[in-house]
């Protein structure tokens, strides 16, 4: 360990790619495993038989009560998940990173005897309490890159990283949703979910890599060397952090930013055709591939929209724009779909006739171009804490865990009232769809709010490139 630990200091900048590579993939490996649970869970026991997923398996009946019950649980593993980031910054100060991420991977790992509870209501409560556990380790390793780029990547080069952290998200979501597109028809699809347990089980042991490569890898980076060194004490550090503004306007900034990011992946398949007048799933496997596209800008939008990032520009107004245009264009998308998709859809066919391949084109091109603005401000968002003259690279992972544990809090209340509108029965689901959007919007706009409650990193920003200038990057 002592010549990693030897060879890490003389390779600084290839040692933490390496570290914060094995972590970005356990990220991913984690998306991919939440993620595939929504296209295999199947629709439970229904008049009697059970269907292909798992929730046939467990014997679940999909009633009233049901999705009563199903929606809370995703509140509750929402909320786990907020508290797991929060943990992070705890387990940082008691443990050191190497052992913060080791304990995170082990977490991630619970995700595989997941698969092999009994088929019964209680091993479906199992079920959701071991992957809960899972969710909690793979939310904990997206703050745990934090660290790593903090203590071995230059300033030039945090930029650049943040970037291609970004793509960890969206391609893990498209390896989860890429299978049912392929399957198209209901019979292959329905072959997909009768595989659930095979699909869980390959995620959950590929977890390995990223526990092994940390095991033997990592290091004590952040643990101070020298006996001299004051000692800090970490709590009392996390306890100003709490104390400060700053972490209350970054709780609304990523908590917003997370609003305009996830719903438009998590509802589509419903909020579009209910807004349309049309049954949930209606064309899901054209929705499917608007997600894909908005996910798959996530790979390119923060490498351009990124690069504000390496010159001395305002960061405020700049991420308020790309942000309204995110909405903007998932809402043109919701009108694209309801005045040109849903109008040529032939309900007896159950597909699409006439003239919509224009439309369909357009649909699609939103959907990239709304992915490219939502993912793409998130490597702005993300560089902007590392820029402030104040921040500590010995700390900046405990603020990272506070603020993306609270983020995570503010989306669970959002989750929790958005998708409280369908249980309300006494309303028709144009209007529940209509009522989630404003509420969707509203939510998102509140990372306006923690963006007005910041300061720029630089007095000196300007507005705008100034092209004629010689020298705009930020050294």
């Amino acid at each position: 360990m002592k010549s990693v630990e030897k060879w890490s200091q003389n390779h600084r900048m290839l040692y933490g790619s390496i570290l914060w590579a094995f972590i970005g993939f356990g990220y991913l490996l984690f998306i991919a495993n939440w993620a595939f649970a929504i296209g295999l869970a199947g629709g439970g026991i229904k008049n009697g038989n059970a269907t292909p997923g798992f929730l046939g398996y467990f014997q679940i009946v999909n009633d009233a009560s049901f999705q009563l019950t199903n929606t809370a649980a995703n509140w509750a593993i929402t909320f786990g998940r907020g508290i797991g980031s929060v943990v992070v910054a705890f387990l940082l100060v008691k443990f050191a990173h190497k052992k913060a991420t080791l304990i995170a991977c082990v977490m991630t790992l619970f995700g595989l005897p997941a698969a092999f509870m009994p088929a019964a209501n209680y091993g479906y409560v199992l079920f959701l309490i071991l992957r809960t556990v899972m969710a909690i380790g793979g939310t904990m390793l997206t703050i745990l890159f934090q660290p790593v780029a903090a203590n071995f990547f230059t300033k030039k080069a945090k930029p650049i990283y943040s970037q291609i952290a970004i793509a960890f998200f969206p391609l893990g979501s498209i390896i989860s949703l890429v299978p049912f597109v392929i399957a198209g028809d209901s019979a292959s699809v329905e072959a997909l979910q009768n595989n659930w347990k095979t699909v869980f089980i390959v995620m959950s042991l590929l977890y390995l890599i990223p526990l092994f490569a940390v095991l033997f890898l990592g290091t004590n980076f952040d643990v101070k060397k020298d006996s001299n060194e004051p000692k800090v004490n970490g709590f009392k550090i996390l306890k100003g952090y709490l104390k400060t503004k700053a972490t209350y306007a970054w709780l609304l900034v990523f908590g917003g930013w997370l609003v305009v990011a996830v719903f438009p992946i998590s509802v589509s398949l419903a909020l579009f055709p209910w807004i349309s007048g049309l049954e949930g799933n209606t064309l899901a496997n054209e929705i499917r591939i608007w997600q894909i596209l908005f996910l798959f800008a996530g790979t390119v939008g923060p490498v351009i929209v990124g690069l504000w990032s390496r010159f001395n520009l305002k960061r405020r107004w700049y991420i308020v724009v790309l942000i309204s245009l995110g909405i903007l264009l998932f809402v043109l998308s919701i009108i694209v779909y309801k005045f040109g998709l849903a109008t040529n859809y032939n309900k007896d066919s159950k597909s699409l006739m006439g003239n919509y391949k224009g439309w369909l084109a357009l649909f699609y091109i939103l959907g990239f171009l709304s992915g490219f603005c939502t993912w793409g401000i998130e490597a702005v968002i993300l560089n902007l804490p590392h820029e402030y003259k104040e921040a500590d690279h010995k700390t900046i992972g405990w603020m990272f865990s506070l603020i993306w544990g609270f983020g995570y809090m503010f989306f669970t209340l959002s989750l929790i009232i958005v998708t409280s509108v369908p249980l309300i029965g006494s309303i028709t689901k144009p209007t529940q769809a209509i009522i989630q959007l404003v509420l969707i919007i509203i939510f998102g706009l509140m990372s306006f709010v923690g963006i007005l409650m910041l300061k720029e990193p630089r007095d000196d920003a300007k507005t705008f490139p100034d092209f004629k200038a010689k020298k705009q990057q930020v050294k």
